[in-house]
């Protein structure tokens, strides 16, 4: 069985080198799943401050032809990275940063042809 894996790279959240909260305060994960049969996806959240330190797992099962999101707080982040995996090459995904008001942040906007892709097997 083939794992894919996405990611966001490194991501840049400071306004400045100083303060904290970030830019986006959270980041919306949206998978969809164009296959046939269920899919399995786990998404990771890194702070990226100095040391890579894992902040958040999330895991969950998308029924074929189902979609779903989930919301990882980034806001005392100052850098960070998100990890998708899933067991289906069916699954798409896709991340969206959210400021205070709820508005998308357009550079930390990561559609899923500018996530990096790898797919393990």
């Amino acid at each position: 069985m083939s794992i894919v894996k996405f990611s966001t790279g490194p991501v840049e959240n400071a306004i400045n080198v100083t303060t904290l909260p970030g830019e986006s305060r959270t980041f919306f994960v949206k998978a969809v799943n164009n296959g046939r049969t269920s899919a399995r996806v786990q998404i990771r959240l890194f702070r990226l401050n100095g040391e890579k330190v894992l902040v958040a797992t999330r895991t969950f099962t998308l029924a074929p032809g189902s979609s779903a999101f989930r919301v990882l707080n980034v806001a005392q982040l100052a850098q960070f990275e998100v990890q998708i995996r899933t067991n289906s090459r069916h699954v798409l995904v896709s991340g969206w940063g959210k400021n205070a008001a709820g508005r998308i942040v357009a550079a930390h906007r990561y559609t899923p042809e500018e996530l990096a892709k790898s797919v393990v097997r």
